[in-house]
């Protein structure tokens, strides 16, 4: 018997990070479910299997794999197949295994329609995790295009943004959350479940003879091709696809001596600190939603309309690095126009700045950028 709340049309209705992940999906249109289970979005497969009746009479394939590469494999062959949206659910240090997976997965053009998205939870205070993996950096290392939401609702729904940049743009695309998104819930608006038309009770047949090898099969001559066409088209189109769905945007601020670029949870962290300190609205806020790549349009326009910029975001210096990038170009290509100062995992006069270890938390930013603050405004 399938849990209500995950059949309903409209509404409002309470779930867990991990329910989210699950609704979004089936609202897109989702018609395999894999991965392998780890905290935290382990109980992925924990919702699926409560709602099994409901996969089987959808026709939605719900899988553990033996491991995180071969569920990599599953969304590489699911991308043969015309219209069919697959996704991948497992933690962190599971990017890793799945690595070779995913790149090749990624390099290759899939069939018209189809979409694949890579469900990452990362962990970055380590509550249950060895290793201070960070998805992003893996997800760049194959050329995997992130996307990182903030609030509940769009951890849902963005869901069925990040199928459809990946339907538009052809390309495998990343999606994080973190522990505390995992683990949290809360209440939000539902949207009716799309089925998917290709689905298990009703097949359709992939004639071998008609793949395009050059297109699906990643092995030289073909990767060089293959590479090309992420750099030159694939990427620059999925920039394009960004900004027509709006998920990156810039809340406007009182007073342009700084200017605040964050993402994902840690913008949940700034708000509330923000709010804290009693200074909410008083400086501008670009929350960017697609992390990698970075778009380098409204990166210049943000930076450009304030006195300094800083970043924050957890572990590495991943939005960080790219930002400073964009920035350095611009100043080469334009050596007449106006710097500004960067400032992220380190802050001026000796102040410390974001940390890179552990996770954010309201009280650290509340204490860094607190600190920041009272050192160049002097209030």
């Amino acid at each position: 018997m399938p849990q209500k709340k995950f059949t309903l049309d409209s509404g409002i209705a309470v779930f867990d990070g991990n329910e989210l992940l699950v609704k979004g999906a089936l609202e897109a249109g989702v018609a395999l479910i894999t991965g392998y289970p780890g905290s935290p979005v382990a109980n992925v497969f924990d919702v699926i299997e409560a709602n099994q009746d409901y996969f089987r009479e959808k026709g939605i394939k719900g899988v553990i794999a033996n491991n995180e590469n071969q569920s990599a494999s599953l969304l590489h062959g699911a991308m043969s197949v015309p219209g069919v949206r697959a996704m991948t659910v497992f933690k962190s240090v599971g990017t890793y295994v799945a690595l070779d997976g995913l790149a090749i997965s990624n390099y290759t053009i899939p069939e018209e329609g189809s979409a694949s998205l890579c469900v990452a939870g990362d962990d970055p205070a380590l509550s249950s995790t060895q290793v201070g993996a960070d998805s992003r950096y893996t997800f760049h290392s194959a050329k995997i295009p992130v996307i990182e939401p903030a609030t509940n609702q769009e951890i849902k729904d963005w869901i069925g943004t990040a199928f459809d940049l990946a339907r538009d743009s052809q390309l495998l695309v990343g999606f994080i959350i973190t522990t505390n998104q995992a683990d949290g819930g809360g209440t939000v608006e539902i949207k009716p479940n799309i089925p998917p038309i290709v689905n298990m009770n009703d097949k359709v047949n992939v004639d071998t003879k008609e793949i395009k090898l050059q297109q699906r099969v990643s092995v030289p001559p073909n990767s060089a091709y293959l590479e090309k066409d992420i750099i030159d088209r694939r990427m620059p189109l999925l920039i394009e696809k960004v900004r027509e769905c709006g998920i990156n945007r810039i809340e406007e601020g009182e007073s342009n001596r700084f200017g605040l670029i964050t993402s994902g949870n840690a913008y949940n962290y700034l708000r509330h600190a923000m709010f804290e300190m009693k200074i909410d609205g008083q400086y501008p806020i670009l929350k960017l939603g697609c992390t990698y790549p970075v778009d380098p349009e409204i990166m210049k326009t943000f930076c450009s309309s304030v006195e300094e910029a800083v970043i924050i975001e957890e572990k590495r210096g991943f939005v960080e690095t790219q930002i400073k990038e964009i920035l350095r170009d611009a100043q080469q290509e334009d050596p007449t126009a106006a710097f500004t100062p960067v400032w992220g995992k380190k802050f001026p006069a000796g102040l410390q700045g974001i940390p890179e270890e552990g996770a954010l938390a309201p009280s650290i930013l509340i204490d860094r950028i607190g600190k920041l603050v009272l050192q160049v405004t002097g209030e």
